[in-house]
């Protein structure tokens, strides 16, 4: 009984004293702690800000410069190919031409055919031409 009493006084004390412990660690601290608290939490929380912000930054600058690169590779692309299909197309035209040639004799069929090679050699110059100011790789 004596054990069961003294066990009850312990618990008692122990509970007295969780008690007043949680209730220090709920006091209202000084004006001064406050501000400076305040002011810690304030400074970290603009440092992060601004490390957060910095690194969206990079990362979009970042992903511009790759947008710029395949626009880039895009465009050259569309100038190569472009030449290639307007190319084909003129050497298409010189051979029908010089087909149509094929029934004129003598002068008639030399002036055609110098003719047809003339307009070859301007259709593939014009696609070269396109080609060079539409490419912006060289």
């Amino acid at each position: 009984m004596y054990f069961l009493m003294n066990t009850r006084k312990m618990a008692l004390a122990l509970s007295l004293v969780t008690s007043l412990t949680l209730a220090a660690c709920n006091q209202a601290k000084s004006p001064q702690q406050v501000a400076k608290d305040t002011a810690a939490a304030e400074q970290t929380a603009a440092e992060n800000t601004q490390k957060a912000q910095q690194a969206a930054d990079e990362k979009l600058a970042s992903a511009r410069t790759e947008v710029r690169d395949e626009q880039k590779d895009a465009a050259h692309t569309s100038a190569v190919e472009t030449q290639k299909v307007t190319d084909e197309a003129a050497e298409g035209n010189y051979k029908v031409a010089l087909a149509q040639c094929e029934g004129l004799s003598g002068a008639s069929q030399k002036a055609c055919k110098d003719q047809a090679s003339a307009a070859y050699a301007t259709a593939k110059a014009q696609a070269k031409e396109v080609r060079v100011n539409s490419d912006p790789k060289p």
